[in-house]
């Protein structure tokens, strides 16, 4: 079976990784969208508010209905920092029976040479890119790729951060996460200053 493998701190998970999810299952030979919500990134600071069971929580939360999306916390059983590339061998010599497709934002190949071993992600794994905004042009020699395939998945311009801000300020986000994501924060006070 082909799975489709969909990293993020989904912190908090919207509308827009759904959507992305969606457009995959719809649009692909992808048998199921694992979600793998990772601990921390390893090039972004920690923040005091990123507790991972919250954000587990709430991705449960948000793919409850669709039985097409798996969840995963594979990073949290795996030696920290965690890199997309241990992650990923991991998975395939745990599970050799599937192919993993790696489900990638067009702005996160902009500085994709900077990973650590992303000539074995290349080597391993099929890359499906979804587009994002991005402030630099992808490097020329991923664009026509044999390995990464550049879909015209929805682009929803907007941003877990974004919806951290709201929610900081007493915003509504209705429309912009599922509601139960929504209930789940508010309830827990997340995102608040």
């Amino acid at each position: 079976m082909k799975k489709g493998l969909f990293f993020g701190s989904f912190d908090p998970v919207h509308n827009g990784h759904l959507e992305v999810a969606s457009y995959f299952i719809k649009n692909t030979h992808l048998s199921e969208i694992i979600f793998i919500v990772t601990p921390q990134n390893p090039f972004k600071l920690p923040r005091q508010d990123n507790d991972f069971d919250k954000r587990f929580k709430a991705v449960e939360l948000a793919t409850a209905n669709n039985p097409m999306i798996k969840l995963s916390d594979v990073e949290l059983k795996l030696p920290a920092p965690n890199y997309t590339c241990d992650t990923l061998e991991f998975i395939r010599t745990n599970n050799p029976k599937n192919e993993y497709v790696f489900l990638m934002g067009s702005d996160l190949l902009m500085n994709f040479e900077k990973w650590k071993n992303y000539q074995s992600i290349l080597k391993n794994h099929n890359i499906y890119i979804y587009p994002r905004k991005n402030k630099k042009s992808i490097p020329k020699k991923f664009i026509n790729h044999n390995k990464i395939k550049f879909f015209q998945a929805p682009f929803m311009e907007i941003s877990s951060t974004y919806i951290r801000k709201k929610y900081s300020t007493g915003e509504s986000n209705i429309g912009l996460v599922p509601s139960s994501v929504n209930d789940y924060i508010i309830k827990n006070n997340l995102y608040r200053l």
